[in-house]
């Protein structure tokens, strides 16, 4: 006589959801972004007044603050470099020893031998 056993079947774990935290900006901070907002909005209704021109200006510029936030600091250099000379060969043979960034320029060719 062989005996079976049969599998017993289990229901899978339930999980309970867990609730997000709130997230809890410290007093300080609440005021800095209300002020920095406040000088925001009273730049754009300035630029807004003067109309036409200043306020392409306005926003052009605020475009510019919006692309440098997302800028690496190699493209920051990359951008310095290009601003001096014109293609990626004359950063690789760039000879201005007094330039503040040269030892950081990007495509130098490698010492190591």
């Amino acid at each position: 006589m062989t005996v079976t056993r049969q599998k017993s079947i289990t229901k899978p774990p339930t999980v309970k959801p867990t609730l997000k935290k709130k997230r809890v900006v410290s007093p300080e901070v609440m005021e800095k972004g209300r002020i920095g907002l406040e000088k925001w909005r009273k730049a754009k209704a300035a630029a807004k007044l003067k109309g036409g021109k200043a306020l392409q200006l306005w926003e052009i510029a605020e475009k510019l603050k919006k692309e440098l936030k997302n800028t690496s600091p190699l493209q920051a250099i990359r951008n310095f470099c290009l601003q001096c000379v014109e293609t990626r060969d004359d950063i690789t043979n760039c000879t201005s020893y007094k330039c503040p960034i040269y030892i950081y320029r990007p495509y130098q060719e490698s010492n190591e031998t």
